[in-house]
């Protein structure tokens, strides 16, 4: 039997509705953001559409533990048992 890890998904701004935050997705060990990605676009319909134009524009934050994928490995960050990935969409306001 494969061992799995747990990671928590919590959303904000308009994407919290669709995700339904927090949720709580099973993954393979050695799994990375891009893998944990590709379970929740087929879990939750329309989120590839909702995240997929900010991820390439730069513009939405994927957060893990509250450290920006970015500055650590992108999309082939690794992700560990009981770990946060947050999707953070701009705030605008004034």
């Amino acid at each position: 039997m494969e061992e799995t890890i747990t990671i928590t998904v919590k959303a904000f701004g308009g994407i919290r509705d669709l995700v339904g935050s927090p949720l709580r997705i099973g993954l393979p060990v050695r799994s990375t953001v891009s893998d944990l990605l590709d379970v929740a676009y087929e879990r939750i319909p329309g989120l590839r559409e909702r995240l997929e134009d900010g991820l390439a524009r730069g513009y939405l934050t994927i957060l893990l533990d509250g450290r920006n994928v970015r500055f650590l490995d992108g999309m082939r960050t690794p992700l560990t048992d009981g770990a946060t990935v947050a999707f953070l969409p701009p705030i605008g306001g004034g």
